[in-house]
């Protein structure tokens, strides 16, 4: 299969994870689906198999200068491979946006255009909605222990977080 079919079908591949984020953020199949690690899962070993078996990067690419990171580009399955790397990190971005949102009761009409913005966009959707979190609920951290981690109410339990027991 040629680079180019394989950038389509991951970049359609995901489409519908992102349309569950936007428009069925609390249905229990957004939850086992886009909230379990199965997608993340299957695009790192896609990466990895890929990294490891089809991308030849080309002479003088690299991460360490902007002229090396442009060569990766230049030939198709190294951009592959860094396509699939922003594809499983925008999506854990914008899954962690609306499970943030769900725990700290951010009206979800206004989250959607920033998990849209995550899609689009990346680190824009993330700003986005960290600018709407701070109006609507006054919070400037990203610590996770101030409630539940799905729709779903889970059990409660104690988890130690530094040292201390903490009820989730």
């Amino acid at each position: 299969m040629r680079a180019e079919t394989l950038f389509l079908v991951f970049t359609y591949g995901v489409a519908p994870a992102w349309a569950l984020l936007v428009f069925a953020p609390r249905w229990k199949w957004t939850q086992r689906i886009v909230h379990a690690v199965v997608i993340p899962v299957m695009l790192a070993l896609a990466h990895l198999g890929f990294m490891l078996f089809a991308a030849a990067p080309p002479e003088g690419a690299s991460a360490a200068t902007l002229e090396g990171a442009m060569r990766l580009f230049q030939e198709p399955w190294t951009a592959l491979v860094c396509w699939i790397h922003y594809l499983v990190f925008d999506l854990f971005v914008g899954a962690w946006v609306v499970r943030d949102a769900i725990r700290r009761k951010v009206p979800h009409l206004a989250v959607a255009p920033c998990v849209l913005l995550t899609y689009l966009y990346g680190p824009q959707g993330m700003l986005l909605y960290f600018i709407v979190r701070f109006i609507s609920r006054r919070v400037l951290t990203m610590d996770e222990a101030t409630g539940s981690t799905s729709a779903a109410a889970l059990p409660s339990e104690e988890t130690p977080v530094s040292g201390r027991l903490v009820k989730v």
